[in-house]
């Protein structure tokens, strides 16, 4: 009778997304006298995974492998999307390998441990979250475009940098941000660049940065 309701428990997770709040997964073994008692002991048989107050992985999701980390950010902390230094190691612009899933979000900033790696959300300005970003058009998460991944990572990791030339500039995101300009330079539009410009005040780095990265673009195509 015992193996007859642990095969009926793992069925009812299996059918649950890979990341679930505790009020679906109240109301789903709510045929138990005390469901949240339930949910701790799926937590202690290593079936759940408390990931922060309310919120748990759900390692027996029948989805659950083919969910990538991103779609995981996205959802363990909403609103939210990709950026910073695992954005551009996704798009293969930083020569450093990057441990650390890092969003940006207009919330209080987060740092989350769990048993698939960690997942740093960083405070971003309201005025300054909503742009930039777009749906990856195969996995469905958010992330932002290679131009705005290297703006909110400056303003995370180097907001206190100055630079007194342009060669200075660029020989900074080169061998000290380790940024591969070239490829950078290939994956992004001046559309895109110019889109960034009126949220930065003229004289701040982000957009001395992306006022560099448009002469650039200017200059490869002539």
């Amino acid at each position: 009778m015992l193996k007859k309701c642990i095969t009926s428990d793992i069925s009812l997770l299996e059918q649950l997304p890979p990341q679930v709040e505790l009020r679906l997964l109240v109301d789903r073994f709510a045929h138990y006298q005390q469901p949240r008692k339930k949910i701790f002991d799926l937590v202690r048989k290593g079936h759940l995974e408390l990931v922060r107050k309310g919120y748990y992985l759900n390692l027996k999701s029948k989805n659950f492998n083919q969910t990538g980390l991103e779609n995981l950010a996205n959802a363990l902390y909403f609103p939210s999307y990709i950026s910073a230094e695992w954005a551009l190691q996704h798009y293969g612009l930083l020569t450093d390998r990057v441990y650390t899933i890092t969003s940006v979000t207009p919330r209080k900033s987060l740092h989350l441990k769990t048993s698939l790696g960690e997942f740093e959300f960083r405070h971003l300005h309201k005025h300054r979250y909503p742009f930039g970003y777009e749906i990856h058009p195969d996995s469905g998460f958010m992330i932002a475009r290679p131009e705005k991944a290297l703006l909110d990572y400056l303003k995370l990791r180097d907001h206190a940098m100055t630079y007194d030339s342009t060669q200075e500039m660029e020989e900074h995101l080169i061998e000290h941000l380790r940024i591969n300009l070239t490829s950078l330079l290939q994956q992004t539009t001046p559309a895109n660049l110019a889109e960034l410009l009126p949220h930065y005040h003229r004289n701040a780095n982000e957009a001395r940065i992306i006022r560099f990265l448009l002469t650039k673009k200017e200059s490869n195509s002539g």
